[in-house]
């Protein structure tokens, strides 16, 4: 406002202007704070948030650790376990051979997350039967598995 405007208007008006503008300081002052207070908030979620997912990639990486040495194990008792169904048949004059074991795929997706930096990818691995089977046999199984566990 010019200085004439102020000498025309009454004292009180420019006392209440003056009041009025204080006020709005105290708001845009309060707005500010609320919005630093907001981004505050929201970062400590994001923060536990983040947290949070880490702990359930792990737990998702153990159990898909964990389902991919229990099919192994199964599949290698199962061989076991029908090599001496084989022979007991055989032992006995059966006409018919039947295996204990019956896989119709050698390849099992397993539910992995690969964990970049800040981003999570829910993946599959693929495990073949075979493969893990004759890898376990040379002594290569338990390196890979130490491996793939330091990597996650």
């Amino acid at each position: 406002m010019s200085p004439n405007t102020n000498s025309l208007m009454p004292q009180n008006v420019m006392s209440a202007l003056n009041q009025l503008q204080d006020e709005v300081a105290k708001v845009e002052q309060a707005l500010l704070e609320l919005k630093q207070k907001k981004q505050e908030v929201l970062q400590h979620q994001l923060s536990t948030g983040i947290e949070s997912l880490s702990i359930q990639a792990h737990k998702v990486n153990d159990l898909a650790n964990c389902l991919e040495s229990e099919i192994l194990n199964f599949k290698e008792t199962a061989v076991e376990i029908n090599n001496l169904y084989h022979n007991l048949q055989t032992s006995s004059n059966s006409q018919t051979v039947t295996n204990i074991l019956d896989i119709k795929n050698l390849d099992f997706s397993i539910p992995t997350v690969i964990t970049n930096q800040s981003q999570f990818i829910l993946t599959a691995k693929t495990v073949n039967v075979h493969q893990q089977m004759n890898m376990k046999k040379l002594g290569l199984i338990d390196e890979i598995s130490s491996s793939q566990k330091s990597a996650t």
